[in-house]
């Protein structure tokens, strides 16, 4: 008769395994999309603001009062067209006088040549008669251009912004006259770091969408060499195509430079995740089900995609259940179709 107790066999289950226990040998289930990566344009996506391509204080060259006023504030100018006009005063009458010793110093300096032809002018006479018609030509040409300088015009096509000035009034030298704005061709500037200044070419292609919710294109015309000395940053300007239209001077735009084509992977902003070290990546499940973080980079933010570069070509990416496992874990994958159409309508709408 035997007696004493009975081992159970090593491997046999137990049947007083708790539900607990179960559970954690279950590999937890996850939803995950396969995804290759696609050459994008990375491009740089900088806060700018509309500026114009030119604009001037316009000040008075010479003094006078204000006799006539032709364009007001806001007006849209054309190039020499005429803003106001001073009184002329006695200008006028000095460039009678003038005109008149100009035809008579041209009328000495002819004599002045014919008898020294002749011998009875002496080199002295004939330098004197040149130097004083050369005097008066200049004092001809000085009051000419005083009283050019009594009317007012427009360098450039442009808008005249302000004009603080009213009829009557006297102006002196410097006196403020108005601003001219020119609002096309107009300008996007922003400023950027200098590992993005260094991949930007003068004359290459840009866009910027403006604070109207219009996207326009035009040609980068200038990159700073030279950081800023508070903000160590780079200036950059978009010259906008005269087809965009008006500018509204100041405004907050998006302006966008392309970098060059990189791959990259299409996801949605609530795939993406931190690892236990606070890298930003994504998680994904390779060949054996076992979990996988990758770190990534942001190439493109657009129309609620994300477009992350730094990964490997072929993936299979979690997008569901990646915040439940960690790297390595044994997970159960199962095709997320859903997402898998999202990603390939994605595709085959992105503008780069």
């Amino acid at each position: 008769m035997a007696s004493g107790l009975v081992a159970p066999e090593p491997d046999a289950p137990t049947d007083n395994a708790t539900p607990a226990a179960q559970a954690e040998a279950a590999p937890v289930s996850v939803s995950v999309r396969r995804s290759i990566a696609e050459a994008v344009e990375e491009e740089a996506e900088i806060t700018a603001r509309t500026a114009p391509i030119r604009a001037v204080e316009l000040r008075a060259e010479t003094q006078g009062r204000v006799v006539s006023l032709q364009a007001q504030a806001g007006d849209r100018l054309a190039e020499n067209d005429l803003i106001l006009a001073l009184s002329q005063e006695d200008r006028p009458a000095r460039l009678d006088r003038a005109e008149a010793v100009l035809a008579q110093r041209e009328l000495q300096w002819e004599a002045a040549q014919k008898l020294s032809e002749k011998g009875y002018q002496t080199r002295a006479g004939v330098a004197e008669a040149r130097a004083n018609l050369a005097s008066a030509r200049a004092d001809v040409a000085a009051i000419r251009d005083e009283l050019d300088k009594t009317r007012i015009r427009a360098p450039f096509d442009g808008v005249l912004e302000t004009r603080p000035v009213e009829k009557g009034d006297l102006l002196r030298v410097g006196d403020t006259v108005g601003r001219l704005v020119q609002q096309s061709p107009f300008l996007v500037v922003g400023d950027v770091s200098e590992d993005v200044v260094a991949r930007i070419e003068e004359g290459q292609a840009g866009s910027a969408r403006l604070i109207s919710g219009e996207t326009v294109t035009g040609t980068v015309r200038y990159v700073a060499g030279e950081a800023d000395e508070q903000t160590r940053t780079y200036r950059v300007e978009l010259r906008v195509s005269p087809e965009a239209g008006r500018l509204i001077a100041g405004a907050t735009a998006t302006l966008r430079l392309p970098l060059g084509t990189v791959p990259a992977h299409v996801v949605e902003p609530a795939v993406m995740t931190l690892d236990d070290d606070g890298a930003f990546g994504i998680k994904t499940v390779d060949e054996r089900d076992r979990v996988h973080f990758h770190p990534a980079e942001i190439v493109r933010n657009r129309d609620g995609r994300v477009w992350l570069t730094g990964l490997p070509e072929a993936l299979r990416i979690i997008t569901v259940g990646q915040g439940f496992v960690r790297e390595g874990d044994q997970v159960d994958p199962q095709t997320d179709n859903a997402a898998a159409a999202e990603s390939t309508a994605a595709t085959a709408t992105d503008p780069g």
